[in-house]
């Protein structure tokens, strides 16, 4: 092997090992999906395992990055830091006085809440303060008695939580796509057509008509 095929082995071996890093798996998970060792694996990472194409895809699909990664036209998505202790904080006050917030539209006391979930009222306005966490089995019980879904407390139009359930819905939606439009929405050629049909989405049918008709023209 010359000089330059050695330097770029050990370059391909970097960029695996740190694709893996970034996705948090460990070398025998990679090479168990790879079906080789865990010490050839390790020596893929370190540039002396010839690794195939095939190795690669497989790689990019369990690891989550583009195959652009391994020969340096993508680069590795980096999701934002999020606080998880500071967001379970505020999600446990702001379901605290939702909780109370319901209760008091029910016209109930937290004697009745206490009673219903078998605690004493001073945890219930520990709940309700967000001073103390409700376990979840028990924000159930209380949902069925509000006769709530436990969607009214779940967050998932602000934060960080939006975002994850817009990626997951929007995942779903595009794994269910034939190839032929994965590919097409995949091409960055392609966006100003979605423009458009977006544009095309948002206006009222008399406009649409008036598009219609201007097409007809040209056309005839």
């Amino acid at each position: 092997m010359s000089e330059s095929e050695l330097t770029r082995a050990q370059i391909l071996g970097n960029l695996i090992r740190d694709a893996r890093l970034h996705a948090g798996q460990r070398h025998r998970d990679c090479a168990k999906v790879l079906g080789i060792t865990e010490d050839e694996y390790k020596q893929a990472e370190a540039g002396d395992y010839p690794i195939t194409l095939p190795d690669l895809e497989v790689l990019a699909l369990f690891l989550k990055v583009p195959m652009g990664y391994f020969w340096g036209t993508d680069q590795l998505f980096e999701a934002k830091d999020i606080n998880y202790a500071g967001m379970l904080d505020l999600r446990q006050r702001v379901i605290g006085a939702m909780i109370r917030q319901a209760r008091l539209q029910a016209r109930e006391t937290t004697a009745t809440f206490a009673q219903l979930l078998e605690v004493d009222e001073s945890v219930i306005l520990e709940y309700e303060t967000g001073s103390k966490a409700i376990p979840y089995l028990q924000l159930e019980q209380l949902c069925r008695h509000l006769g709530l879904s436990i969607n009214h407390f779940v967050d998932d139009q602000h934060g960080p939580l939006r975002r994850h359930e817009a990626e997951q819905r929007l995942q779903k939606i595009f794994d269910d796509l034939d190839v032929a439009m994965q590919t097409f929405l995949t091409n960055p050629t392609n966006v100003s057509y979605l423009e458009t049909a977006k544009t095309l989405s948002e206006m009222d049918v008399q406009r649409l008509r008036q598009v219609a008709e201007s097409l007809l023209e040209i056309t005839f």
